[in-house]
């Protein structure tokens, strides 16, 4: 019988280029390990010829800021076949640096990014 594999099982690791940032990826959460350190993830499901970013997160230890993140149910609701791949950018920064980027990566895409927001600011006036 044919058996049909996840196209991770063959897809090596590779680098994307999103704003300004290299990430390295895919991790594929729940199968592979995520290291203890501080980086920005990108959040990722196939989508057609490409990819859909659901969430932006960052931590300085990012293995837990994504196996604790409250976002997973939306992760999961929104996964083509539930697989929910991660891409890490593990440059040197300050995590002042590390949430502006999320900040702008998010508001740049505020219509397509479903399973995150940035605190809107009201105007007082």
């Amino acid at each position: 019988p044919l058996i049909k594999y996840p196209y991770h099982i063959f897809c090596p690791m590779q680098t994307i280029q999103i704003d300004g940032l290299k990430f390295d990826g895919p991790y594929v959460l729940g199968r592979d390990e995520l290291p203890n350190v501080p980086a920005i993830a990108l959040i990722i499901t196939e989508a057609g010829e490409g990819f859909k970013i659901m969430s932006v997160l960052h931590g300085v230890n990012i293995k837990e800021e994504i196996e604790n993140s409250p976002k997973q149910d939306c992760w999961h609701k929104h996964a083509y076949h539930d697989i929910i791949d991660i891409y890490l950018n593990l440059d040197d920064m300050p995590e002042s640096k590390r949430e502006d980027y999320r900040i702008r990566c998010i508001e740049k895409r505020k219509d397509v990014i479903f399973c995150d927001e940035v605190t809107k600011i009201v105007d007082d006036w």
